[in-house]
């Protein structure tokens, strides 16, 4: 896609915008790398669309980290998907890219967001009238699953030439990219869109991407594609469909790994920022004392659930890279309890195995108490505790580690803790999977000498295995449990040597002859 995140809103007074009311925006892929979005909203960018997907294989590096982090920032987000008719021509496979889309990009698309963008930009040798059928079908695709329309990103070429049923489905961002305006907010003033781009939509376009080049704060790779919205920023909320938030819940598959990493996102069910590792986590239990201090948040939290924030935190501040989750109880009154619970599918038949790192720097405090308690009900109730500590000082990091046998598709695991003491609760480095059934697939890394190296590393880092006569094969996610990657060594080699990742952990499972042998965790420090 040309355009890479924001767009903006604008009044048109003779063929310009009226840039006192602007409201602007930009659009932006892994291209633009770690983008610092705390200063792309202070750079005057309202809004921003980010690359999810493209055809039916590849995901954006970067998007997760685009979407939460925006949101994070205050920014208004939208996912777009780059479409590729010319290699997949039927509906039936603009059906399949749709779904490939949601796949990734669903649990991101919400009321009050921007809608969802599909970036049709790709020459393709079908008639006007079937590609009209293939963009109805993928936006008809993403709606039913959603229930929020997308918007149509294209050129004038193509837009003045689709179908007129599409101009009444759909609103359309417009690309004119004229690279005159490098600033935002825009000087000069981006000219309207021409008339003879817009086709049917005509007068009624909502997004103008007019620059590609134009200068961001907080995106430090160069020019950015920047939009424009026609319209007031009542108008935009308008067309997000502002309404009361609707609390979401969402099962992670196995396996599941998180070291609480990413910025946390706002809880949906309590409007509330930063208080959620992900979309698969619900903050159930806190605000039990006036204070408020009984909250998990990411260690380095500072926002207004938590007073005398220095007070009770622990050193390092992560079992790995540099965060984790931090239960602050300190000052609180006797008895203060806070709970995070993760929803997760635990249908998978056999044994499941639950690892953290847990720490509580303090002798004898009481009353104190932490458990891992287990829903098969979505939370309904929670009759089984997995996993307790109730008293013993854990001074550093230290892995804990129990299964379950639950196979239940609507299970929640709950950390809940209860504390009156003078130093917080952490954990991290949490990791959900299936517990091998055999003896071959529980066969430890240090048989096979399984070496990751460099670790941490800056996205560049080979998996070697000392025995070549056996198969290698890696299957990497990410810190939220998202499939990233798969590679397979070559015939004959006992080395994979893998680049690109972006910033942050990750989880290596390594594979034998198909038999998992080991997960290793990866941090990449950029």
């Amino acid at each position: 896609m040309k355009k890479k995140l924001l767009t903006a809103i604008a009044l048109v007074i003779t063929g310009f915008y009226a840039t006192a009311q602007s409201i602007i925006g930009i659009d932006v892929s892994s291209y633009q790398s770690t983008v610092n979005w705390t200063q792309v909203k202070a750079g005057g960018v309202t809004f921003a669309w980010a690359k999810a997907t493209e055809g039916l294989t590849v995901t954006d590096a970067q998007y997760i980290n685009n979407a939460t982090g925006g949101v994070a920032a205050g920014v208004y987000m939208g996912a777009y998907h780059f479409a590729h008719p010319d290699t997949h021509t039927t509906t039936a496979q603009a059906i399949a890219e749709a779904n490939y889309f949601l796949s990734v990009a669903q649990p991101y698309i919400v009321s009050c967001e921007l809608p969802p963008a599909l970036d049709y930009e790709v020459s393709s040798s079908l008639s006007w009238t079937a590609q009209t059928a293939w963009i109805q079908a993928w936006m008809n695709t993403v709606k039913t699953a959603t229930g929020i329309t997308p918007i149509l990103y294209t050129d004038g070429s193509i837009a003045s030439s689709l179908g007129s049923s599409l101009a009444s489905y759909c609103h359309l961002w417009i690309a004119t990219d004229n690279g005159s305006a490098t600033t935002i907010p825009p000087s000069p003033a981006p000219p309207a869109p021409p008339t003879s781009d817009l086709g049917s939509w005509n007068p009624n376009w909502s997004f103008n991407q007019y620059s590609w080049t134009t200068t961001v704060p907080g995106i430090t790779t160069g020019g950015v594609d920047a939009d424009i919205f026609n319209g007031t920023l009542t108008d935009l909320k308008n067309l997000m469909v502002c309404t009361p938030p609707v609390c979401h819940t969402y099962y992670a598959s196995l396996p599941y790994t998180t070291s609480f990493e990413n910025t946390w996102i706002t809880d949906s069910c309590a409007n509330i920022a930063e208080r959620l590792p992900d979309i698969y986590w619900k903050s159930s239990i806190g605000g039990t004392t006036p204070n408020g201090d009984d909250y998990w948040h990411r260690e380095d939290y500072s926002g207004s659930d938590w007073t005398s924030i220095t007070t009770g935190s622990y050193t390092p501040a992560g079992s790995v890279g540099n965060h984790s989750a931090r239960f602050h109880n300190d000052p609180p009154p006797a008895g203060s309890t806070g709970a995070l619970d993760l929803y997760i599918d635990l249908s998978a038949s056999g044994n499941k195995n639950i690892q953290f790192d847990y720490m509580h720097n303090e002798a004898s405090p009481s009353p104190f108490v932490f458990n891992v308690l287990l829903s098969t009900d979505g939370g309904s109730t929670f009759p089984t505790t997995l996993f307790t500590i109730s008293s013993a000082q854990v001074s550093s990091w230290t892995t804990q580690t129990f299964t379950t046998s639950a196979t239940s598709t609507t299970s929640v695991l709950r950390f809940i803790a209860t504390d009156k003491g003078a130093h917080d609760v952490g954990i991290d480095n949490l990791s959900v999977a299936k517990v091998g059934t055999t003896d071959i697939a529980n066969v430890t890394s240090e048989e096979y000498e399984i070496m990751v190296y460099p670790n941490p590393n800056n996205g560049e880092f080979n998996i070697a295995a000392k025995d070549a006569s056996k198969k290698l094969s890696v299957e990497l996610y990410n810190n939220i449990g998202q499939f990233v990657m798969r590679e397979d060594a070559k015939d004959g080699e006992n080395i994979i040597h893998l680049t690109g990742l972006s910033e942050g952990v990750y989880f290596a499972n390594v594979f034998m002859d198909g038999v998992k042998t080991t997960t290793k965790k990866l941090l990449v420090i950029k």
